[in-house]
């Protein structure tokens, strides 16, 4: 019996799957991988009639030591295979998630990246009635509800080769009656990596300018970016870029349509809004990583980090803006009347990061020119306006994170009464203080926000330098010119995916 057993002929292991044939195509692979699984099946069946049949010639008496090692091999062979196989058939995927949901070309030289986000808020706004001019239909002290802050899909990735880069964001409008837009375009533009770090980029995105509006709204520590931000942002460009980025600089310069031209045309009505404007902004690094500077939170556990930043944009508007963005930066000088105007902004920002803590401040200015007739006749030449934020946050845990942040806005102009009691030239003094707190579920992934702010000033803007809206921070200008103590509480769910 033991005789027999020895001269059982050895099991031979599966052959290693042989290398795919040059110019195989994806529909030729998955059929040759097709052919050789079914190739293991036979196999296997063979080697499982073989050991049955040795198991009716000997018995209870033919699972030897030996023959029970040699069995386990056989198994182990066949394991390996099979993970061997499917492990190739998982290495031309071409789509599935990787931390983005994807659909790519075999050769890797085409992907789509698809990501969404969705806010979801609650917010109630308190206007003193001081503030209010009476009647004003629809106007009241309270104003509260949930709104869908900000649904967006982007679509991104690479064509060609991985050279080659592309984004496309829309945004779904959260108040559809606005121009009658329900779905935005926002990003949209191609980006060449030219190589030893440098980029060129064309289309339309959002200004390099200053580091809050820079950094994604998905990232922010508090619900909404500052008023502040909102009077000093160029928001959206449309221009062409060139940029670098080393290990420890990165510098961008753009020329471009100026800012607030999102979506504008080339030909309007009454002559294009912005005659030039160049943007530009430095970054150093001092400690730390780049990816460190995405997000504003300083995560517990994470290295310490610190950059510095400086921005500037200059840029001469020389014409009627467009319907939907009429406001000084593009040519309107707070009135019906319309003049030539001059922007310089600039802003200078740090950042600090540590385990479990963080810290930025900015400061912003501009100085606005009034070149034409209409301008100088209303005294709103040289205007000088400056902003500054100061913001923080620190982790009682390792999921929930207390913030806080001021906010300052001063604006000279040495004139008071231009058309209306608000508007963005006007002399003013604004200063802001807000608190709140993070719930990082997973992390900026899902999270719920809340925080609440007191303005100590009445606000005497809707509409910043280059158009931005402050509606979408909650926050409501004085229709009388007056009326110190109006506050926001906000509440938030974000999902990212």
């Amino acid at each position: 019996m033991s005789v027999a057993l020895a001269q059982a002929p050895a099991v031979q292991a599966a052959p290693a799957p042989a290398p795919p044939p040059a110019g195989e195509t994806l529909e030729q692979r998955f059929e040759r991988m097709q052919r050789d699984i079914d190739a293991l099946r036979s196999q296997n069946s063979a080697q499982a009639e073989r050991i049955t049949q040795l198991e009716t010639q000997t018995g209870e008496q033919w699972l030897s030591e030996q023959r029970a090692s040699q069995i386990r091999g056989i198994v182990a062979d066949v394991m390996a295979d099979s993970q061997t196989r499917a492990a190739l058939q998982g290495s031309g995927a071409t789509s599935g998630y990787d931390g983005n949901f994807f659909l790519a070309s075999a050769d890797g030289n085409y992907r789509l990246n698809i990501e969404g986000q969705m806010q979801i808020r609650f917010a109630f706004n308190h206007l003193p009635g001081t503030a209010i001019k009476p009647p004003v239909r629809g106007q009241v002290e309270d104003e509260y509800g949930f709104e869908l802050r900000r649904v967006r899909l982007n679509f991104f990735g690479h064509f060609f080769d991985p050279s080659w880069t592309y984004r496309l964001q829309f945004s779904f409008n959260r108040d559809a009656g606005a121009v009658n837009r329900n779905v935005a375009l926002d990003d949209a533009f191609v980006q060449k990596a030219l190589g030893d770090g440098w980029y060129a980029r064309v289309g339309q995105w959002k200004s390099l300018f200053n580091y809050e509006e820079i950094t994604s709204s998905r990232t922010q520590q508090f619900i909404a970016r500052t008023l502040v931000n909102g009077y000093f942002t160029q928001d959206f460009i449309q221009g062409a870029l060139l940029g670098w980025e080393g290990s420890k600089v990165r510098a961008s310069l753009s020329y471009n349509d100026g800012g607030g031209m999102k979506n504008v045309a080339v030909l309007q009505p009454t002559g294009n809004p912005t005659q030039w404007a160049l943007s530009a902004r430095t970054d150093w690094l001092l400690a730390g990583a780049w990816g460190q500077m995405k997000d504003m939170q300083g995560w517990v556990g994470s290295p310490f980090a610190a950059m510095v930043g400086a921005g500037l944009n200059w840029q001469r508007a020389g014409g009627r803006p467009p319907n939907s963005r009429q406001n000084p930066g593009t040519g309107l000088l707070a009135t019906d009347k319309f003049a030539q105007n001059a922007l310089l902004s600039y802003t200078i920002d740090g950042n600090l990061r540590g385990d479990g803590w963080s810290a930025w401040a900015a400061f912003l200015g501009n100085w606005t020119t009034a070149t034409g007739a209409n301008g100088a006749a209303l005294g709103l030449s040289n205007v000088l306006s400056y902003g500054a934020v100061v913001q923080g946050g620190v982790f009682v845990t390792n999921e929930v994170e207390l913030v806080a942040r001021y906010e300052g806005l001063w604006v000279a102009s040495g004139n008071r009464t231009v058309g209306t009691v608000t508007g963005s030239l006007l002399d003013q003094t604004l200063n802001i203080v807000t608190l709140g707190a993070n719930w990082y579920l997973d992390k900026n992934d899902l999270k719920i926000s809340v925080d609440g702010g007191w303005a100590f000033e009445p606000v005497l803007f809707s509409n910043g330098l280059y158009g931005d809206n402050i509606s979408g921070t909650n926050w409501r200008a004085s229709q009388t010119g007056v009326g110190s103590g109006e506050w926001v509480l906000r509440a938030q769910l974000q999902l990212l995916f």
